[in-house]
C-alpha cells in the first residue's frame, strides 16, 4: 500500500528532462505510427518476430508504411516488457486506448490520435500533465518563438566528431588516414589533433547551451598516454597502418581529452553517454563496455576539474565505479540511463545503489533521449514508478522515513538537475 500511495505522491513532483532530441517546433508524434513503431519499441518488437525489413523499411520509416498488422502479430510476444508498459500507459492516460490491439482497433485508435495532435497546446498540455518543467535538448534547428508561449525546451550541443561514437571502436586511426588521404584534414601530431577540436567545437554557437553532449565509446581507454606515445599512434596512422584495440582505444582517450580542452571557455558541463555498442558489422546495439571505462573516467575527472561530467550509462556492470567515483571527484554527477539501462529492473538494482553511495545533490533521476512528448510521458512515468518501488522498499527496510523518501525523490527529480543545468532560472 505504501508503495502505491509514494508512487502518486512522487507522480505529482515537477521534474527536469535533462537529455532529449525534442524539437520545439514539433512536440508530439507526427502521427500514431511514429508511437507504436519508436525505436525503443522496435527492438522488442523484432525480438517478438516482427521481420526487420518491415520495422526499419530500408529507404524510410514505419511511419511511412504503417505496418500495423505486424505490430498486431508480434505484440503478443513482447507485451510482457518494459516498453510495452510504457506504450500501453501513453495509449491509456494519454488517448483514452486500453483494448486489444487488433488492425480495427488501431485504425479507430488512429482516428484518437489525430484528434489530439491536430490541437495547437496537445504537446505543451503532454509537458504539463506530466509535470515536466524544463527539457534540454539538443534539436537545434528550430524557428524564434515570436509569440508563442515557452514550452520550457533548453538546449545543448551535440556535437559528434566524425570518429567519435558509440561504435565498437570508433576508428579515430582509419579517420585520420582518409582524412589526410582526401584533404579533409591532415593530423600528423597530437598538437595538429588538438587543432582540429579546437577548430571543430570553436565554430559551434554556444549561446545559451547547458552542456555539450557526446556519445563516446565504451571501449575508450583513459590511462595516461605520453604525447610522444600519441603522436607514434598517429603517425602509424596516417600512414595506414592497422592500430590494435589497445592502441585505438588510447588514441580514443587522446582525442577525449581534446575535446575537454577544446570546450574549456564555452561551457562548463560535459555530458556523456556511454555503454551501448554497435559492432562495426552489425545494426544493432548491445549494453557493452571495458571495465576500464568506467574506472578510467578518474583520470579525465582528475585532469579537468574545471569541468562537471554528468554521466548517462547504459552499462550495468560499471554502476559500481560510477557511484565510487562520485565519492572520490566534485566534479561528476550520474545521470539517468541509456538504451540497454533503461529498463525497470536494470533501473531498480541502480537506484538501490546509487542512494546508498552516492549523495542525492549529485543524482538527476531522469532522461528520456524522447523525440516526442509522448514517450517522454511514459519514460518518466517509468522512472517515477521505480523510484517508488525502490523507495518504498527502503522504507520497509527501516532507512528512510516516508517524509525521507519524498525528498530524495523532490531532489533527484528537480532540485539537483536544476542546481547542476539551470542554476540561473527561477521554476
Amino acid at each position: 500500500m505504501i508503495r502505491e500511495d509514494l508512487f502518486a505522491t512522487i507522480r505529482e513532483i515537477p521534474s527536469i528532462d535533462i537529455h532529449s532530441h525534442l524539437s520545439r517546433d514539433q512536440l508530439v508524434a507526427e502521427d500514431l505510427s511514429k508511437v507504436l513503431f519508436y525505436h525503443m519499441m522496435c527492438y522488442p518488437l523484432r525480438s517478438a518476430g516482427a521481420e526487420e525489413e518491415v520495422i526499419w523499411p530500408p529507404g524510410g520509416g514505419p511511419g511511412e508504411f504503417k505496418p500495423y498488422a505486424t505490430f498486431c502479430d508480434a505484440w503478443p510476444g513482447m507485451a510482457n516488457t518494459g516498453f510495452a508498459w510504457g506504450l500501453r500507459t501513453i495509449l491509456r492516460e494519454l488517448y483514452g486506448f486500453d483494448e486489444p490491439f487488433t488492425v480495427d482497433s488501431i485504425s479507430r485508435l488512429e482516428q484518437t490520435f489525430a484528434d489530439h495532435v491536430v490541437r495547437d497546446d496537445w504537446g505543451e498540455q503532454v509537458l504539463k500533465r506530466s509535470g515536466i518543467k524544463r527539457v534540454l535538448s539538443s534539436h537545434l534547428n528550430v524557428e524564434p518563438l515570436g509569440t508563442r508561449p515557452d514550452p520550457g525546451i533548453r538546449f545543448t550541443i551535440e556535437r559528434q566528431a566524425p570518429a567519435s561514437g558509440s561504435r565498437e571502436l570508433s576508428t579515430w586511426g582509419k579517420w585520420i588516414h582518409a582524412s589526410a588521404a582526401d584533404g579533409t584534414a591532415d593530423i600528423k601530431s597530437l598538437d595538429d589533433l588538438q587543432a582540429w577540436y579546437d577548430a571543430f567545437y570553436g565554430e559551434r554557437d554556444w549561446s545559451n547551451k547547458r552542456a555539450l553532449v557526446s556519445w563516446i565509446c565504451g571501449m575508450t581507454d583513459f590511462a595516461p598516454a605520453s604525447d610522444a606515445t600519441i603522436n607514434r599512434l598517429i603517425g602509424q596512422a596516417r600512414e595506414g597502418e592497422a592500430l590494435s584495440p589497445d592502441e585505438e582505444s588510447l588514441l580514443q582517450g587522446a582525442a577525449i581529452r581534446c575535446t575537454c580542452r577544446a570546450i574549456r571557455g564555452k561551457t562548463s558541463r560535459f555530458q556523456i553517454c556511454f555503454g551501448v555498442q554497435f559492432f562495426d558489422k552489425g545494426p544493432h546495439p548491445i549494453g557493452r563496455a571495458h571495465p576500464h571505462f568506467a574506472s578510467g573516467l578518474g583520470h579525465l575527472l582528475g585532469e579537468f576539474p574545471d569541468i562537471h561530467f554528468n554521466i548517462l550509462s547504459g552499462h550495468e556492470p560499471s554502476e559500481p565505479a560510477l557511484c565510487s567515483l562520485t565519492q572520490g571527484y566534485d566534479n561528476i554527477s550520474l545521470g539517468s540511463f541509456w538504451w540497454e539501462m533503461f529498463y525497470p529492473s536494470n533501473m531498480i538494482r541502480a537506484w538501490d545503489r546509487r542512494l546508498d553511495m552516492v549523495p542525492a545533490s549529485r543524482l538527476c533521476a531522469f532522461f528520456s533521449d524522447g523525440y516526442c512528448v509522448d514517450w517522454i510521458y511514459a519514460r518518466l512515468q517509468m522512472t517515477k514508478r521505480v523510484l517508488a518501488i525502490v523507495l518504498s522498499d527502503k522504507i520497509d527496510q527501516g532507512f528512510y522515513t516516508l517524509t525521507q523518501a519524498v525528498d530524495v525523490a523532490q531532489q533527484v527529480l528537480m532540485d539537483t538537475p536544476k542546481a547542476l543545468f539551470l542554476p540561473d532560472e527561477s521554476i
